[in-house]
């Protein structure tokens, strides 16, 4: 018996959208974290979702102190602006300027795509993209009841006025530290790997989308404006898997101790002092015929789904992709060559975007007549056609 194959390409009826995670492993979805994704539309910073400070109670690294009232949200933008301020702040005056600090209110971000949209300040000043947590005791150690770490994940540090690295102006530069304060030491030891990338415009020029897959304790996938440019083993010094824990999400702007800090022209030039994040986005992987309560108006993904069919034998596998914004059902029916249905088939789509394969039965006469296909997705709720195809057997 002679293997078919047949390749259903079923074009889109959307728009097109740019970002979306990496293909899913079979039998996934991605599906929105919507606790930890923003578009940035409304007149002001969601509470509910972050903070116009750090979360943990860190003030920022002098000379720049996190200034809640830098934040704000306007034109479908965040905005972080940088300024000098008119006097000294902190115990010992270590403030003379100013950054800020937006932190996600939960610090349950775990495993998961992270990513955004973001546009840096043209100065001395850092915008930055990047996960954390607090430190907790290290209990992996049975000598040591004291020692203790946190994780620190950065998806981009850039700077776009930034005189020491030209890397920090026109690249993606990421990082995976295991912060480890070792037994009856105070100052901790950062056990790292990191990496990067060459962006094709500087990051202060347009805006760039920054994202990392982090995928489980010991590996971190990094993507450049939607292309995968490095996968990173976390170092395993000390512990067997460092990146356990889920973090917290921070947009920050801040000024480093190897940088030397913008000159008060620059801190005061509105035309190039302010950091823009278009939006933030997170997604879990989720198995795919599973429900999770994910409501969001963003339109995601152009409405698309792909498929092939193969068969051997009297068994024939469906793989199939797709990218749905809603609910949908797809109806596959094979064709004879008079055009009458031989066999129809119909799954369930939820929405995300998805990776699985459904195995088929057909007998030998009715494989041998298959000449060609329709194919159709449907939304669930508006019953409308999201998806059309048909062709004919290769």
């Amino acid at each position: 018996m002679k293997k078919l194959v047949i390749l259903f390409l079923l074009v889109s009826l959307g728009a097109t959208i740019t970002a979306k995670p990496p293909k899913p492993p079979k039998g996934y979805r991605w599906v929105l974290n919507t606790q930890f994704s923003d578009e940035f539309n409304g007149n002001e910073l969601d509470k509910n979702k972050w903070m116009n400070q750090f979360n943990g109670g860190w003030l920022g690294r002098p000379p720049a102190w996190f200034n809640p009232d830098a934040v704000w949200v306007e034109d479908g933008l965040l905005k972080i602006r940088s300024g000098a301020l008119t006097s000294p702040r902190g115990r010992n005056n270590e403030y003379t300027m100013y950054g800020g600090a937006v932190s996600s209110v939960s610090k349950e971000a775990h495993f998961g795509y992270y990513e955004c949209k973001a546009k840096a300040s043209k100065i001395a000043m850092s915008t930055t993209f990047w996960m954390s947590n607090d430190k907790v005791p290290f209990t992996e150690n049975d000598d040591c009841k004291t020692d203790s770490y946190s994780q620190e994940l950065d998806i981009q540090e850039g700077i776009g006025g930034c005189t020491v690295n030209q890397k920090f102006i026109n690249g993606m530069n990421c990082n995976t530290h295991f912060r480890y304060v070792k037994c009856g030491e105070r100052k901790e030891t950062f056990i790292s790997k990191g990496s990067g990338t060459t962006l094709k415009s500087e990051v202060s020029d347009k805006y760039h989308i920054y994202a990392a897959w982090w995928k489980n304790p010991n590996e971190v996938l990094f993507y450049a404006n939607n292309e995968l440019f490095d996968t990173v083993q976390v170092r395993t010094d000390v512990s067997e898997k460092p990146f356990d824990r889920p973090m917290q999400i921070n947009m920050v702007t801040e000024t480093y101790d190897w940088q030397p800090a913008p000159s008060v022209d620059d801190l005061e030039n509105d035309a190039i002092n302010t950091a823009s994040y278009d939006w933030v986005r997170s997604y879990e992987l989720v198995p795919i015929n599973k429900k999770v309560k994910s409501k969001h108006s963003t339109v995601l993904y152009d409405n698309v789904c792909t498929s092939q069919l193969k068969r051997n034998s009297s068994k024939v596998e469906l793989n199939y992709t797709y990218q749905l914004n809603e609910d949908c059902l797809m109806v596959i029916s094979l064709k004879n060559a008079a055009g009458e249905v031989i066999k129809k088939t119909e799954l369930n789509l939820l929405k995300g975007y998805g990776n699985n394969s459904l195995t088929i039965k057909l007998s030998e006469k009715e494989i041998g007549a298959v000449v060609a296909y329709d194919s159709e997705v449907v939304s669930s709720k508006s019953k409308t056609a999201v998806v059309k195809s048909k062709g004919q057997l290769l």
